[in-house]
C-alpha cells in the first residue's frame, strides 16, 4: 500500500535525504512543525516502508575499492524459486551494492565494488556460475563516478 504523504512529510523526507543526522529540533524548525509531530511522522514513514533505512554513503575509491562494475546477468532458467535464490545470494554478498531485476535481454543488473581485478575475478568465479543459475554475465566497468545519489526530490 502506498503511504499518503503531505507537504510536511515531503519537506521532512527532502531534509533527511540530504542529511539523516539532522536533529529533530532542526527538522521541526525547517518544516514549521513541532518536534513531536516530526518524530511521529518519521516513525510512521519508517513503519509503512517509505523510509527503509538511514545510512552513510562512502566513496569506494577512498576505501581502496578501485574497481566498480555494472554486471548484467542472464539466468539459465526462468522460475521464481531460482530467481529468489539468486537474489538471496546477492543480498548476502558484501561487494554487491545493488541488485535489480530488470526487463529485456538480461534478468538482473548488479553494481559490484572490488579492490582490484583479482578480487572481482574471484567474485565472478565464486558467484556467477551455473550452480547459481547464471547462464552468462556481462561486465561494464565504471571509468568515473560523475554523479552518485540516492535522493528522490519531493516537491
Amino acid at each position: 500500500m502506498i503511504h499518503e504523504i503531505d507537504d510536511i512529510d515531503k519537506r521532512i523526507l527532502n531534509l533527511l535525504q540530504e542529511d539523516a543526522t539532522l536533529p529533530l529540533k532542526n527538522i521541526a524548525e525547517k518544516v514549521h512543525a513541532s518536534v513531536a509531530t516530526c518524530q511521529r511522522r518519521i516513525q510512521m514513514m519508517t513503519e509503512t516502508g517509505v523510509i527503509t533505512r538511514q545510512v552513510v554513503i562512502v566513496n569506494p575509491t577512498e576505501l581502496g575499492f578501485d574497481l566498480s562494475a555494472f554486471v548484467l546477468i542472464e539466468m539459465e532458467k526462468q522460475n521464481t524459486a531460482l530467481q529468489h535464490g539468486f537474489e538471496r545470494l546477492m543480498n548476502r554478498l558484501p561487494n554487491v551494492m545493488s541488485c535489480y531485476e530488470i526487463s529485456g535481454d538480461y534478468d538482473f543488473l548488479l553494481l559490484v565494488h572490488a579492490k582490484n581485478m583479482a578480487e572481482y575475478h574471484r567474485f565472478t568465479r565464486d558467484n556467477l556460475t551455473y550452480e547459481n543459475n547464471v547462464r552468462r554475465f556481462k561486465s561494464q566497468f565504471v571509468m568515473n563516478f560523475s554523479k552518485v545519489g540516492t535522493k528522490i526530490q519531493l516537491d
